[in-house]
C-alpha cells in the first residue's frame, strides 16, 4: 500500500513521464542516436560527416534536458516550465537539417503541449492560459519563417520539406505548414487544460455550497437544541420554584406548633427535609442545562403523568387509536421526570400524527420499575416521521432525556411504523 501512494505522488509521476517521453524519443529516432548506415550516409550530405553528425546530436540532446527539467517542476512553476519545454522544442523545430534525415519532432517535445495543459489547469485566470497558447504559437510561426527564408539552406529545405520539386514555395508559406501540427497539439492541450479547469471550480464551489449547507444544518440543530434547553430551564425553574415554596409554607407551620404541638411540627420539619432533597435533585439537573430566563416566564402549573389519559383521549378525539399498556405499579415521579414524560409521550404522539400517514395507530407503554420508567412509544404507519433521525422534535426527546441522566433509542422498526423509547432514572440523588 505504501509503494503504490509513494508511486502516486504528482513528483513520481512527473518523473516517469519524463523517462518514458526521453526512451521512446531514442527509440523512434533510433536510425540517428545509434547510427543507422543509411541514416549516417544521409546525414552526411548536410552536415558533412559522421563526427559533425553526431557532435549535433550531442546539442540536440542538450536542448532536451529544459524539455526534461520543465516536465518535474510543472505543478510548481508552471509558467516558468511552459517556457522551457516551448523553447526546447523550438530549437528541435528550427534544426531544419535533421527533419531532412528523417527526425522529425519526437516524443520529448510533447512536454510543451502537457506545460501548457498544466498552465491551463492550475491558472487563476482563463486569460493566463490563452496569452501562453498565443504567444508561443506566435514565436514559434515567426523563427521558423525566419529560419526557413534563410540563404543558408533555401529553396531546398522548403522543397523537402513540403515534398514538392521546385524551391518557389515561400517561407512564409512553409512555415505555416511546419506550425500547424505543433499549433494544433498546443491549442487541444490548453482547451483540456481549461476544462480541467473548469471542472475543478465547479466542484471547488459544489464542495463550498455543500459545507455552506452543513454549517446552516449545525446552525439549525444548535438553534433546535438551544429552544428546547430554554424550555427545559423554564419548566424545572417552575418546579424548584414550587418546591421551595413548600418548604417555607411547611417551616412556618412547623415554627408555629413547635411548641404547642411537638408531634405535628416534627411532621411538618419531615416535609420540609424531603421537599428540599428533592428540590437539590431538580436544581443539579436545571445546571445541566443553564440558559438565561426569558421575560414574561409563565408559571402555570405544568402537567405530569396524570395527564396522559387526557391528553390520550384529545388524541383518540383527533382520529388515531392509541392503546395504553402500563406495566408494574405507577409510583409517584420526581417532578422533572414526571413532566418529562408527558413531554415525550406528547411529541412521539404528535409525530404519528404528522408523519404516520391516515389509519395508522399508536401503542402507548409505561413500565415503572423500583428506580426507573421506561417508556415506549410506537405506531405501526407506513410513514417514517424524521426519518433521517434530525427532526426537531425528537431532538428535543433526546435533550430532555440526557438533562435527566437517561437513555433514548428512536428509529424506524424492521416491520414497519416508527418508535421512541426512553429510560428516565426515578431516584432521586441524595
Amino acid at each position: 500500500m505504501r509503494v503504490a501512494q509513494f508511486l502516486r505522488q504528482p513528483p513520481v509521476l512527473d518523473a516517469g513521464l519524463a523517462l518514458l517521453l526521453v526512451a521512446t524519443s531514442m527509440l523512434l529516432g533510433r536510425g540517428l542516436f545509434f547510427y543507422d548506415a543509411d541514416t549516417g550516409l544521409k546525414a552526411g550530405a548536410l552536415f558533412g560527416s559522421v563526427a559533425a553528425l553526431r557532435e549535433h546530436l550531442w546539442w540536440w540532446w542538450l536542448a532536451a534536458i529544459p524539455a526534461v527539467a520543465a516536465l518535474l517542476i510543472r505543478w510548481r512553476w508552471p509558467l516558468v516550465a511552459f517556457a522551457l519545454a516551448a523553447a526546447s522544442a523550438l530549437v528541435h523545430l528550427l534544426d531544419l537539417r535533421l527533419r531532412l534525415v528523417g527526425l522529425p519532432l519526437l516524443p520529448i517535445d510533447l512536454a510543451a503541449a502537457v506545460t501548457l495543459y498544466t498552465v491551463a489547469s492550475v491558472a487563476v485566470r482563463r486569460r493566463t492560459g490563452l496569452v501562453a497558447l498565443g504567444t508561443a504559437v506566435a514565436v514559434h510561426y515567426v523563427l521558423v519563417a525566419l529560419a526557413i527564408r534563410g540563404e543558408a539552406i533555401g529553396g531546398y529545405v522548403r522543397a523537402g520539406l513540403l515534398g514538392v520539386s521546385n524551391g518557389r514555395v515561400s517561407g512564409w508559406a512553409a512555415a505555416l505548414w511546419l506550425t500547424a501540427v505543433p499549433a494544433l497539439l498546443l491549442g487541444i492541450a490548453w482547451a483540456v487544460g481549461d476544462n480541467t479547469r473548469n471542472h475543478r471550480r465547479q466542484r471547488a464551489a459544489s464542495d463550498l455550497r455543500a459545507a455552506q449547507a452543513q454549517r446552516e444544518r449545525d446552525q439549525r440543530a444548535g438553534l433546535a437544541v438551544a429552544a428546547e434547553r430554554a424550555r427545559i430551564t423554564r419548566e424545572l425553574h417552575d418546579v424548584v420554584a414550587h418546591g421551595l415554596s413548600v418548604m417555607v409554607v411547611q417551616a412556618q407551620a412547623a415554627e408555629a406548633a413547635l411548641r404547642a404541638e411537638p408531634d405535628t411540627a416534627e411532621v411538618a420539619l419531615t416535609h420540609v427535609i424531603d421537599t428540599g432533597r428533592a428540590s437539590l435533585a431538580e436544581m443539579r439537573r436545571l445546571l445541566t442545562v443553564v440558559r438565561r430566563e426569558p421575560d414574561g416566564l409563565e408559571l402555570a402549573p405544568q402537567p405530569g403523568m396524570g395527564a396522559l389519559p387526557a391528553l390520550i383521549d384529545q388524541v383518540r378525539n383527533a382520529g388515531t387509536p392509541v392503546h395504553l399498556h402500563i406495566d408494574g405499579e405507577p409510583v409517584p415521579l420526581p417532578a422533572a421526570v414526571d413532566l418529562s414524560a408527558y413531554r415525550i409521550v406528547q411529541e412521539a404522539l404528535t409525530n404519528t400524527r404528522r408523519h404516520a400517514g391516515t389509519g395508522a395507530s399508536a401503542t402507548v407503554r409505561l413500565a415503572y420499575a423500583a428506580s426507573r420508567v421506561e417508556i415506549e412509544i410506537a405506531d405501526d404507519g407506513p410513514g417514517n416521521p424524521n426519518g433521517s433521525g434530525v427532526g426537531n422534535g425528537l431532538r428535543g426527546i433526546a435533550e430532555r432525556v440526557r438533562a435527566l441522566g437517561g437513555e433514548v433509542f428512536a428509529g424506524p422498526h424492521p416491520g414497519g411504523g416508527f418508535g421512541v423509547r426512553a429510560v428516565l432514572p426515578t431516584a432521586a440523588a441524595p
